[in-house]
C-alpha cells in the first residue's frame, strides 16, 4: 500500500432500524497513520458507523473496503483477522483473571489465527512471554500484572483492554469513547497513551469522543455527524471554525475555539 492510499473507506453508508434511519449516506475514509475523530450530539449515529464499520452490524446500503479489499458483507470476527481493532465504551476483560492471563489469551488467540495447525512450542511460549511483558510495560500496566482484571481501576481495564487489542496487532484501531466515564487526569493520561501508542507502531485510529479536549488534542481529521448524516469533514482548524458544526455541536463557547 502507497504511503497515500485509504486504509479504509465507507461510501453511501445506509443503516435502517425498522423506518428508522440511522445513517443516511454517510462516507467515511482513514489514511495510514491517521486518527479521524466522529463526533456529534447524542444520537447522531456514531456508534451505529462504528457497528457497521466493524461488522457488528450490516449495512443497509454501502460498500467499505480496508487495504483495497471488499469486506462489506465480511462479519466482524473476519474484519479482525484483516486488521481490525476495537475497544468499547464499557472495556470488555475478562474479569475473574489476572492481568497477565487476558494478555495471554490475547496474544495466545493472535498466534492460532496465524497458525492454527501447529500450536504453542515452547519458543512461541516463550517469545509470547516476552510480548505480555512489553505489553504491559506499553500499557503501564507492570505493577497490577497479577492483579485479578475485575479489581482494577475503571481507567486501568481500560488500559488492559487496549493492551489486549495491541495484542492482536491491528492495522486500524476502533476506540468507541476511549475517555468515557474518566475524571480528568485519567483522561489525559489516555491522550498521552494513545499517542505514544500510535507513534510507536504507526497505527491508523478511528474514534468516537465527546470530550473536545480529547478530541483536539488527538485528531489529525475530525468528521461530525448530525442526524446520521455527515455534516463536515476537516481537519481540526477547519472543523472549529464551520459555523453549521458551531451551531448543531460546539457552540461559541471560547474553550474550543
Amino acid at each position: 500500500m502507497s504511503a497515500n492510499a485509504t486504509l479504509l473507506s465507507g461510501t453511501g453508508l445506509f443503516k435502517a432500524y425498522g423506518k428508522i434511519d440511522v445513517l443516511r449516506g454517510v462516507d467515511v475514509t482513514v489514511g495510514p497513520d491517521e486518527a479521524h475523530v466522529v463526533i456529534g450530539p447524542n444520537g447522531a449515529g456514531k456508534t451505529t458507523l462504528f457497528k457497521v464499520l466493524t461488522g457488528e452490524v450490516s449495512t443497509s446500503r454501502g460498500r467499505i473496503e480496508f487495504q483495497g479489499e471488499d469486506v462489506t458483507r465480511l462479519p466482524a470476527h473476519q474484519r479482525v483477522h484483516r486488521g481490525f481493532g476495537r475497544t468499547f465504551q464499557v472495556a470488555r476483560v475478562f474479569a475473574k483473571l489476572t492481568v497477565r492471563d487476558n494478555l495471554q489469551l490475547a496474544c495466545e488467540a493472535r498466534s492460532r489465527r496465524r497458525n492454527p495447525v501447529a500450536g504453542l512450542s515452547a519458543q512461541s511460549a516463550g517469545a509470547i512471554e516476552d510480548e505480555i511483558t512489553a505489553l504491559l510495560a506499553e500499557a503501564g500496566l507492570q505493577r497490577q500484572a497479577d492483579a485479578i482484571a475485575g479489581t482494577l481501576a475503571y481507567g486501568d481495564r481500560k488500559r488492559l483492554e487496549l493492551a489486549m487489542v495491541l495484542a492482536l496487532q491491528p492495522a486500524l484501531l476502533f476506540l468507541d469513547e476511549p475517555t468515557a466515564g474518566m475524571s480528568s487526569a485519567e483522561r489525559r493520561s489516555t491522550v498521552e497513551l494513545l499517542r505514544a501508542v500510535r507513534q510507536r507502531r504507526r497505527l491508523a485510529m478511528l474514534l468516537t469522543e465527546h470530550d473536545m479536549d480529547v478530541v483536539f488534542g488527538l485528531a489529525d481529521r475530525i468528521s461530525v455527524l448530525h442526524y446520521g448524516e455527515l455534516i463536515a469533514s476537516g481537519t481540526p482548524e477547519q472543523i472549529r471554525a464551520d459555523p453549521r458544526v458551531r451551531e448543531v455541536y460546539l457552540g461559541d463557547e471560547d474553550s474550543h475555539a
